[in-house]
Parts: structure tokens; sequence; C-alpha cells
């Protein structure tokens, strides 16, 4: 590569300037050149994946035609790694199909099918200002791992279960981090994982616009600080929303609907949270609509909690404030018991009848939330039968003594503040009521039945 090509030899003259600035001319062009040849398309037909990567430049863009490339592969420097069409990697081992062990990384555009049993993930990235986008994994493992990694991104990224239907504590995790901070999980789709969404032990995290279906936990946040959960949608999982052990973050504009299969199962779940923001969410047809515990100093403003089994459960919590929520079409509107200095205001709940004397939109009388339903089936489930039964009724009106530690709204607005307001249709009963009414009575005709048979 010292020398000019033969013929350029013959034209310009040994010593020439001309000569001379063609020759620094081509020792700068051509190793450019020869990254371009390494990223161009490959052939696609069972390539290992490893392979390519060595042979491709620091820095450089290694396209990957349609085709399959075989992993394990390990990525020790910048690179940027396209699917053009089709590319698609599997493995089939008990390693990673792609760790990426180097800052500065793009991965976009490629499907992985990961079919090895590991404690892994098929794609284990432990560096900084990474990207992942537009990847389509199945995993019967974990999808994707981020381990002391910080300043990444990943988004419009679909994850799912390739294995066979199993108990879900033995799959894995959608998208999991551990230890990695400031990163970015945005548009994201998971499904029938073990946590959808999983955050532990990482700070500045966003976690935004994300579908999370069919797992145990949507979003799952544990020891999180600085963090936030915004404009996501879940459905059908154990529990949408699991914020446990956090502080400062942000919980707003969330969608969780028919998290209600699991005797255990809410729309949102607050546990040891403390300084922290739960605004504009939408919690609908769940087991709990918003359960909180041990929880103290959030905020939980302008939620929408409707047609739930419990719209709100609040259990040795202090110090909180539930303003301005909207609950409507709930059986069991709201259960408190060992919570105290609640600041609880202005919310709207369609089972309260109020006065309004002074036409301010809030009622005058205060909503207080009886907790014996809740201590009597604690200690005693099956009491759970006599749910708005005349007796049940009548022996929480008896139950006044102690009505000045009970969580209180004390001023219950008037009207849902919803544009689009929980109407059930005409003469008809909410679904949980419904059943429950149709296990009473159907116990009573068989206690008749068989109180009438003996007696015969």
């Amino acid at each position: 590569m010292s020398r000019l090509p033969f013929r350029l030899r013959g034209l310009l003259p040994h010593g020439s300037a001309l000569r001379t600035a063609l020759l620094a001319f081509l020792l700068a062009v051509l190793p450019s050149a020869a990254v371009c040849a390494a990223s161009t398309e490959s052939s696609g037909k069972e390539l290992p994946l490893q392979q390519l990567i060595d042979e491709a430049p620091p820095g450089g863009t290694l396209k990957l035609a349609a085709g399959t490339y075989r992993g394990p592969a390990v990525v020790t420097k910048p690179l940027r790694i396209e699917g053009a069409g089709g590319g698609r990697i599997v493995n089939e081992t008990d390693r990673p199909a792609l760790e990426i062990r180097t800052d500065r990384m793009t991965l976009t555009g490629l499907s992985i099918r990961d079919t090895g049993a590991k404690a892994s993930a098929a794609v284990l990235l432990s560096g900084s200002d990474s990207t992942l986008e537009d990847l389509r994994i199945e995993t019967v493992s974990s999808g994707i791992h981020l381990r002391d990694a910080s300043g990444n991104t990943i988004r419009r990224t679909n994850v799912g279960w390739a294995g066979p239907d199993v108990k879900m504590t033995e799959k894995g995790n959608g998208i999991d981090l551990y230890a990695s901070h400031d990163n970015v999980i945005v548009g994201n789709t998971v499904t029938g994982m073990h946590d959808a969404i999983y955050i532990e032990n990482s700070n500045g995290v966003r976690v935004d616009a994300n579908q999370v279906d069919e797992s145990r936990y949507g979003i799952h946040f544990m020891y999180v600080n600085d963090s936030s959960i915004r404009g996501n949608v879940g459905a059908r999982n154990i529990t949408g929303a699991m914020v446990m052990a956090v502080k400062g973050v942000k919980v707003t504009g969330n969608t969780f609907a028919k998290q209600s299969e699991n005797v255990n199962s809410q729309g949102l779940l607050l546990f040891d949270a403390s300084d922290s923001v739960f605004t504009d969410n939408r919690l609908e047809g769940n087991r709990v609509g918003i359960y909180v515990e041990q929880a103290q100093k959030n905020v939980l403003e302008r939620n929408r909690v409707t047609v739930n089994y419990v719209g709100l459960q609040l259990k040795e919590s202090e110090n909180n404030r539930f303003q301005g929520n909207d609950f409507q079409g709930n059986v069991i509107p709201a259960e408190a018991t060992d919570s105290r200095n609640n600041d609880v205001k202005g919310n709207y709940w369609d089972s309260f009848q109020g006065i309004d004397l002074d036409e301010d939109g809030f009622s005058d009388m205060p909503y207080a939330i009886n907790p014996f339903f809740q201590k009597m089936t604690k200690t005693t489930p099956p009491f759970q039968l006599f749910f708005q039964s005349p007796g049940m009724a009548f022996l929480e009106g008896m139950l006044t003594s102690s009505k000045q530690a009970w969580t209180t709204d004390r001023a219950p607005a008037m009207k849902p503040y919803a544009a689009d307001t929980y109407r059930p249709p005409a003469g008809s009963e909410t679904a949980g009521t419904l059943a429950i009414s149709l296990l009473l009575l159907g116990s009573a005709v068989t206690t008749i039945f068989v109180t009438g048979v003996r007696r015969k």
C-alpha cells in the first residue's frame, strides 16, 4: 500500500509533487474503503456471528442480510450491527445469544431466537451509551439484561416467551436492569414473562409508553430512586405496576386493566414507597385498583379507579395525600386499616350521597371508610360471603366507637372529575355484586333444601 499502482507510476514522474500528494491521498482513503468492505452485507447462510463481528472494524457497521446467523457471540468494541431485511440470530447454548461488553454499541432491526436454558438473558449488556432498538426476541430464559450499564436506551423492542407452557416462576424477566442508572426504556412490548420490566438498585430510569401483558408484574421497581413510569399500558398481569422500597418516583398517565385472575391482583401496588407521586393513572377492572401498604409521604391525585372489586385498599400507611381521584363502579369503594394522618379530600365516591349546602362542589358531610368488613374477613375469610348483606351492614353501622380513627374524606367531590364518566347500564349491578348475590342466593336455597329434606 506504500507504492502507487503500476499504471499510475508510469503516468506520474518519480519525485513529482503530484505523485507525492496522490500517494498521501490513497493512504488516507484506502483504510476507509476497507471499513466499507467489512460492513457490506454478508451472505446470511448460517455464518458464525462471532466471525463476522471479529472481522468488522471498531466503530464500523455490520449489516446482516436476510438469513440465519449462529450465536453465541461477544462484542468487545464499538460497533453498529443492523438487520438488513430479515437478519436472524439463533442460539441454543447456555450463553447469551449476544453479549455486549463495550460502550457506544448499537443493535437494531434483528430477530433473536434464544432457546438455550440459562440464568442470563438472550442479550446481555454491560456497557454504557448504547442503543438496543427494533429487536424481536423470543426466549426461554430472559430477554434483555443490563448489568452495571448506564446511559443506554431500549426502544421499540418485542420480547416474548418462546418455550412450553410453564409456571410463571420458571420464566425469566423480559427487560431486567440491575445497578444500571439513567437508562431509558421506551415503546417496547413484553408478553408472557415473569416480570415484563424489572428494575432493581437503579436510579434515574425512565420507563415510558411500554405495553406489558400476561406477566407476574407488568412493571416492577425495587430499591429505585428518582425514576419514572409514564404512559404505559398493562393487562392480564397479576399486578400492573409494583412499586416497592422506592423514593422520588413519578408514576403518571398509565393504564392497568384486568389484573383480576389472582387473589393478590392489583392495578397499582405501593409497598414501602415514600416521597413519590402517582397521578392521572387509570385502574380499571382489577381485583384491587390501588393497594397501598407501609407507604408514607406520597401524593395520589387525579387517578381514575373504576369497576374494580376494591377501589382503594390502605394498610399501615401514613401522611399520604389522596385528592381529586375518581372512584366509580367499584364493588367496595375503599378499605383502610391502621392508617393515620392521611390527607384525604375532594375525591369522588359514587356510592356516597353527600350534601353541598354552600354549592362549592364538595360535600359538607365527610365520607368515613368503615374498616369493619376488612377486619372481619381478614380473620375469617368465609365471611366474604356476607358482603353487602343486611346483617353485615347492620354490624358495620354499630361499629362507631373508634370512628375518629377511620380514614375519612373530609370533603368528597359531588361530581366526578373525568369527562368520560363511568355509567353502569341502567338497572344493572356491578359484576362483583351480582356474582356475590347469586352465590348467597344459591347458599340460601341449598340450606333451605337440606333443612327441608332433614325434616322429612
